[in-house]
């Protein structure tokens, strides 16, 4: 199926296509959207108490966004099975072998990262930061939050497997509550609102261990009162068998090598702008959790995405995926270049909920927000590809060499020459990581073009 540029923009409507992505894209844009203003509401009321504080829950963020690559990782290996085995007449005894898969391996990662961030928080966090103060906060924040850990990898691997049968809407009413919560608390505990005890870094670590369990809690209890194959219950876990263990792991490994190395590179980002100084730390955290919110469009969409391609090679419906990956990626596109300029504008607007920041801080983000703008259609394209697309057929070697390649061999040296060894103006280190999303689209839309994700895994 040869494609051109000319050709994907003007494809003619298919009404179809477009309401199955919006019903499926819908619950997940909201969910999203919620979730990234919890990282938002988090880093106010943290940042309400300084610089210091906000670069140190921010580091250890960045362990936490570590483990939950992984969790997604091997997770979203269980759903691309889960997806292709419901659009395959609903195969239940193949969900639920993709489920029991997942869920061992997440839970031995989560048990490797709780014994990381309890025992050995310090030492993390002195590779996190050269400041002692903030060593010293986050690796209190890291202690508390470990306890969510295990929780969270029943949790992804559950969500993931009821999004991958179209099930959208209960995982979003799960996440709402939770981070309303983890929202509420934060607001009352964290400053010391309406007399109440100002509790600090603790309260924020508290509120997201608590927001985890009772999403958790309420997901169990939606799928139980479901018909679908997964209901948390003791006969969802059925031995996967060799046979599914090698086809899961041939699928999960370069996903969570990709997502691994994808998080440790950022991590490493991280670690140039905090050889610019505690400002720099800040404004760069402030960013990321801003991005993160501009993004939620296109997450949502290469999710939704990737489910529905994912139901079509489950049916052997090969040419219909590969019609509608264009129809997906032409539709990211048009977004992005309307929402550019939206964001552009509001960027002062953003930046309101940090009034607690230096001027010094403020200023940094804003300049990385403009060129956060102006890549979002890379950000879309990028994630479009090769977080729905490709890892719908199942293509985890091609998604990996892509991402890890641009990230290591381009992205990550680039901005350790700026950050840490030439010590160059912020602006200059953010203009490295978005170059690295710029130069990696035309790669991964080639990948697309070949279309060795196009097949049928079950």
């Amino acid at each position: 199926m040869l494609i051109s540029i000319k050709k994907v923009m003007f494809m003619p409507k298919n009404r179809i296509f477009s309401e199955k992505l919006f019903h499926l894209a819908l619950p997940m844009m909201l969910e999203q959207f919620l979730m990234s203003s919890l990282f938002i509401f988090d880093t106010v009321f943290v940042g309400a108490l300084g610089d210091e504080y906000l670069g140190a829950v921010g580091q250890a963020g960045n362990i936490i966004m570590l483990l939950w690559c992984g969790f997604f990782a091997l997770s979203s290996a269980g759903s691309i099975f889960v997806a292709q085995y419901w659009g395959k007449n609903k195969d239940q005894t193949g969900i639920r072998k993709s489920f029991t898969a997942g869920l061992m391996f997440s839970m031995l990662l989560a048990i490797i990262f709780f014994v990381l961030s309890f025992f050995f928080s310090g030492e993390v966090m002195s590779v996190l930061t050269i400041d002692d103060n903030v060593r010293r906060i986050g690796a209190e924040y890291l202690r508390i939050v470990s306890f969510i850990f295990p929780i969270w990898s029943a949790l992804s691997v559950l969500a993931g497997t009821m999004r991958s049968m179209g099930m959208t809407k209960k995982p979003m009413i799960a996440s709402i509550t939770g981070a309303v919560f983890n929202i509420v608390f934060d607001g009352l505990f964290v400053g010391g609102s309406f007399g109440l005890p100002k509790l600090g870094v603790p309260a924020a670590a508290i509120s997201t261990v608590a927001g985890g369990v009772i999403e958790f809690l309420m997901l169990v209890f939606f799928a139980r009162r479901s018909d679908s194959p997964i209901t948390a219950r003791r006969r969802d876990i059925v031995w996967p068998g060799r046979e599914m263990v090698k086809r899961y792991l041939k699928t999960a490994l370069p996903l969570a090598a990709k997502d691994q190395l994808w998080a440790g590179g950022v991590t490493v980002y991280s670690i140039s702008f905090a050889a610019l100084g505690v400002a720099a730390t800040a404004a760069y955290n402030v960013y990321g959790t801003l991005v993160r919110f501009m993004d939620v469009l296109f997450m949502a969409l290469g999710n939704a995405g990737g489910i529905l391609i994912g139901h079509e090679l489950g049916a052997a419906e090969i040419e219909r995926a590969k019609n509608y990956a264009w129809r997906l990626i032409r539709m990211v596109f048009l977004s992005s270049l309307a929402i550019c300029p939206i964001f552009i504008l509001l960027r002062d607007l953003m930046l309101l909920p940090y009034p607690n920041l230096t001027p010094e801080a403020i200023g940094y983000a804003r300049e990385s927000l403009l060129l956060g703008s102006l890549i979002i259609w890379a950000r879309g394209i990028n994630y479009t590809n090769m977080d729905g697309i490709l890892r719908a057929g199942g293509d985890t070697f091609g998604a990996a060499a892509i991402d890890i390649g641009m990230l290591w061999f381009f992205g990550v040296p680039l901005t350790v020459l700026a950050g840490m060894m030439l010590h160059l103006p912020f602006i200059t280190v953010i203009l490295m990581t978005c170059l690295e999303e710029v130069v990696k689209v035309g790669v991964s839309l080639f990948r697309v073009k070949k279309y060795k994700w196009a097949k049928q895994l079950v």
